[in-house]
């Protein structure tokens, strides 16, 4: 009797039956949820390796040889990561509006045309779509025959147009792959996007590196045309020097007979035969002159490629010239002022002859009449000097301010003022052998001139 009130009655068949069904329940609902969570793993690892082929594209497209391996490996990774076995990439043309296909995958047997006309203005933002859900594009891409697709338009880091690719199937190839699922539009937007940015920059590059084989080829030519150029003026004063110093000698012996002809011969010359003669000994003396300056010209290149250019203080330059000068500048009672001048790599000889020659032509080209006064001057500008030589002379005329730089120009007689025109050229050639510029400027005749020089600091 006591025993058995230890025991607890047993279930009944109905409550046996009713704990069955609902451990059966629950159960089902594990497999149901474990069934789901497996899918829900399966959709992330599609994910996560889907992401990882856009970055891995990433990586490899932008060391793609040329634009169409670049677009290759595009469709390629395209058809891989959205698991669909067709892929077009097509570029849009600016010049005529069209789209070309730059890559295609699984496209064996359609007949793709060359390039194809699309309404781009359709695309207003940089926003992937199904093919199905845009039956008039759908329409135009007809040519593809797919019957669905995920589609997205290329756009350039600043929003232009730049193409368009889509990936999806045929209708036959529905058997065998999944249906495009909507939510793959953002992945797909996110490797449209990149690859239109890696499509923008390919072109630029592209760009650059035409325009970088132009300059090169422009940049040979001007090598070859400056060598063609710098053999031309060599050989010129190799010509100007030989003629100079072969014209010499003649020239002595004629000096000779002239000086002798006016000793012992001129007294007895009638007043016509003397002016003549005098006449004949100015005009040897003038060709001689002329010869000089000729051989001091063509000298200066082969003087400036001997030796590179050494330290020189242009103040000690300017006293030399003066000193050598002394005669003319006390005869014509000039004052010069000169103010601290720079001291820079040149070649001593040659600044000596391009301070001379602007010092005698200032006080040359001033009237008889007028003192001269002349001002030296420089001032740092940039990477060099720039000086200036001022004179009070009869100054230089606007049209003729380029002219009076050339070889034997002369904007005076020799009646009036002696030279040979060569002064200037000589003091043009110094500075740009030393990588300067020279010219003059003027308010007009008799008011002066200023001759301007750069000369570079290294």
């Amino acid at each position: 009797m006591h025993a058995s009130e230890g025991h607890e009655p047993k279930p009944s068949y109905e409550e046996l039956e009713a704990m069955c069904r609902e451990l059966q329940a629950k159960v089902t609902k594990g497999i149901g949820l474990q069934h789901e969570l497996s899918s829900i793993k399966d959709e992330l690892d599609q994910e996560l390796n889907r992401f990882r082929l856009i970055q891995e594209f990433g990586e490899v497209g932008m060391f793609q040889e040329s634009i169409r391996d670049f677009a290759t490996a595009a469709t390629e990774y395209f058809v891989q990561a959205f698991e669909q076995p067709h892929c077009l990439l097509a570029e849009y043309c600016r010049e005529d509006g069209t789209l070309r296909p730059l890559s295609t995958f699984g496209f064996s047997g359609t007949d793709i045309p060359g390039c194809f006309v699309v309404d781009h203005r359709q695309f207003r933002r940089r926003e992937g779509f199904l093919l199905s859900q845009r039956p008039g594009f759908q329409s135009e891409l007809g040519f593809l025959d797919l019957e669905d697709a995920l589609a997205a338009p290329l756009f350039a880091p600043d929003g232009i147009f730049l193409g368009l690719v889509a990936c999806g199937q045929k209708s036959e190839d529905q058997r065998f792959y999944n249906p495009i699922d909507p939510k793959d539009r953002h992945a797909f937007t996110i490797m449209a996007t990149k690859v239109g940015y890696l499509l923008h920059n390919f072109r630029v590059n592209e760009q650059l590196k035409k325009e970088v084989e132009e300059r090169r080829k422009v940049e040979k030519m001007l090598e070859a045309k400056a060598a063609d150029l710098l053999r031309s003026n060599a050989e010129l004063e190799q010509f100007a020097y030989v003629v100079s110093h072969d014209l010499k000698a003649p020239l002595r012996n004629a000096m000779g007979f002239a000086r002798l002809l006016r000793k012992n011969c001129r007294p007895g010359l009638p007043p016509a035969g003397q002016e003549h003669l005098d006449v004949v000994w100015e005009e040897m003396n003038r060709f001689n002159h002329i010869i000089d300056d000729l051989l001091a010209y063509a000298r200066l290149s082969a003087a400036s490629s001997g030796e590179p250019p050494s330290p020189v203080d242009l103040n000690v330059i300017v006293e030399r010239v003066r000193n050598r000068n002394s005669f003319v500048i006390k005869q014509r009672q000039a004052r010069i002022n000169v103010q601290p001048l720079p001291r820079l790599p040149a070649h001593a000889p040659q600044m000596e002859q391009l301070f001379q020659n602007l010092i005698l032509n200032a006080i040359k080209f001033t009237p008889p009449e007028r003192q001269p006064e002349i001002s030296i001057e420089a001032q740092a500008v940039g990477n060099g000097y720039r000086f200036a030589v001022r004179d009070n002379g009869i100054g230089v005329s606007k049209g003729k301010q380029t002219q009076i730089f050339g070889l034997f120009q002369r904007l005076h007689s020799s009646g009036q003022y002696e030279g040979n025109g060569l002064g200037l050229s000589i003091c043009k050639k110094v500075v740009e052998q030393h990588q300067g510029k020279i010219w003059v400027e003027s308010e007009g005749k008799g008011k002066g001139a200023v001759f301007y020089f750069t000369l570079p600091k290294e």
